[in-house]
């Protein structure tokens, strides 16, 4: 165990949500637990920080945030950086044209540019399931809730896609469709799994790693004084570049082999107890 005392203050504790600070399987409701709150609430009494790095769009972590009471959090992966949670508007992280809030950062990619890789891959992929992230709404070729019931869509062939920058191309491949959709990786982009069955194709700025780093300059945190916390392949970036890296006792073996420490699993609190352990 790593000899990190929280009640000195100064670190900035960087947390994933799903399968990770929140409680839940991997198909099933997830919430934050009283225990979590507490712990999180502890953390910020003694003088630290924490920021939340999830791949969820603000529309589905922003009251998250808020109950963590995180003072900064990348969403999409890093798409959306935003460094004062305490004063951003939901409305604000979901307007992609939105440029009045200097402490909200943007990497995603024009969506014209999606349109293009789409209508790429769709050539070679005829039935791939497809679509684009822009603006809090899921522009998707199939029905997005065969795979999250209770998530709006706009079903499109991309020939109608509004302007602007969008977050993320998202795919659910399958079978050998995964490994055409790796050699089809445009250059301009970069490809991040999350929890097996989700593609993404990002802007390389968005990643959770230069999320940290940004928040760690804008509060004048060294790296050194992070601790990082994950489950997923999509974690490991930050876990590894982080002063410490803690998977949760549920993490994929890879997310564990290149974590310094392991804490009991989500279901468990896991986090909280770390927390709990480092006071």
């Amino acid at each position: 165990m790593t000899d990190i005392d929280l009640s000195a203050g100064g670190k900035l504790l960087v947390v994933d949500l799903d399968l990770t600070a929140l409680c839940g399987d991997e198909y099933g409701e997830r919430w934050l637990s009283e225990r979590s709150e507490q712990a999180f609430a502890a953390v910020r009494q003694a003088g630290n920080m924490v920021m939340v790095a999830t791949a969820r769009p603000p529309m589905t972590a922003f009251d998250l945030v808020q109950r963590i009471g995180a003072s900064a959090c990348a969403y999409h992966n890093g798409g959306v950086v935003d460094l004062d949670c305490e004063h951003s508007s939901l409305q604000e992280l979901g307007d992609d044209q939105s440029t009045g809030n200097r402490n909200i950062l943007r990497f995603g990619v024009p969506v014209e540019r999606c349109v293009e890789v789409c209508h790429g891959l769709l050539a070679q992929i005829a039935n791939l399931r497809i679509g684009i992230e822009l603006n809090d709404t899921r522009y998707t070729n199939f029905d997005l809730t065969d795979v999250w019931p209770s998530q709006e869509y706009q079903l499109t062939d991309f020939s109608d896609m509004p302007s602007g920058m969008a977050q993320k191309i998202m795919m659910f491949p399958t079978g050998r469709q995964r490994e055409k959709v790796r050699s089809l990786v445009p250059g301009d982009m970069s490809l991040l799994i999350s929890e097996d069955v989700l593609w993404l194709l990002m802007n390389p700025k968005a990643t959770k790693r230069n999320a940290m780093n940004l928040a760690c300059d804008h509060f004048g945190i060294p790296v050194s004084n992070t601790i990082a916390f994950g489950d997923d392949l999509i974690d490991m970036d930050v876990l590894e570049h982080a002063g410490c890296g803690v998977a949760v006792a549920n993490a994929k073996p890879e997310v564990k082999a290149i974590a310094n420490e392991i804490c009991p699993s989500n279901n468990g609190d896991g986090v909280a107890q770390w927390i709990e352990q480092h006071w």
